[in-house]
């Protein structure tokens, strides 16, 4: 089994939480809060002690538990080690006014670490393969971003000029809809947005879609940018 396969068997238990936290019944959001506030103490924490923290009952522990997938507390607890186990942080470190210098690094370095683990177990490699395969090819190619989007554009419009493909960003709406009417099929949009919400992003994108380039974007799964 490889490495990321076995990540996989063991994925971060609070990132699941998140994940499903809008499915879960009331008590099991109230549960799911603690979880996601002290999943140390949790971890350690007898049933009776976290229905205490949460303001439930026990057997709704239980109920929150199976919500996870899990058959119940002990195997909830036992993935939440495995998880830490591993090396990986299992949870988004909140810096506060209060932290340390050390402190403070640790939680950048951690909460980065993990963002980039969930992209990882998140990647499609078949629909990277292909947009590799289309920017290889492709005639032109134009980065699309706003705000601190656009400057993941630029920095990718440095690094792809470097190996010789024809590219340039743009960070400006207005430009951004202009510059799509004149792509054609030989060419590649690739807009990056974090939130894959922005109205005059999604309408370049269509603009360059309807007149055949192809469209690459970096952006959430479930934002209409990516539909």
């Amino acid at each position: 089994m490889s490495a990321m396969r076995q990540f996989m068997g063991v994925r971060a238990m609070l990132d699941r939480v998140r994940e499903r936290m809008a499915s879960l019944s009331p008590s099991e959001q109230r549960v799911a809060n603690v979880v996601l506030k002290h999943p140390e103490e949790v971890l350690h924490a007898p049933i009776s002690q976290i229905a205490k923290m949460a303001g439930v009952s026990q057997p709704t522990i239980v109920r929150f538990c199976r919500s996870m997938a899990c058959t119940g507390l002990s195997d909830f607890k036992l993935r939440m080690a495995r998880s830490a186990a591993s090396g990986t942080p299992f949870v988004h470190n909140e810096v506060t006014p209060k932290d340390a210098t050390g402190d403070i690094a640790a939680k950048v370095f951690d909460n980065a670490i993990s963002s980039l683990i969930r992209s990882r177990n998140r990647l499609n490699r078949d629909a990277i393969e292909r947009a590799a395969m289309l920017l290889s090819k492709a005639r032109r190619v134009e980065f699309y971003g706003l705000g601190n989007s656009g400057i993941t554009a630029q920095d990718a419009q440095h690094k792809f000029f470097r190996l010789g493909i024809s590219c340039v960003a743009y960070n400006d709406s207005h430009v951004q809809g202009m510059a799509a009417t004149l792509l054609e099929a030989k060419d590649v949009l690739l807009a990056i947005s974090a939130s894959g919400r922005t109205i005059d992003l999604i309408n370049a994108a269509q603009v360059a879609k309807a007149g055949g380039a192809k469209v690459i974007v970096i952006t959430r799964a479930d934002s209409p940018l990516a539909e």
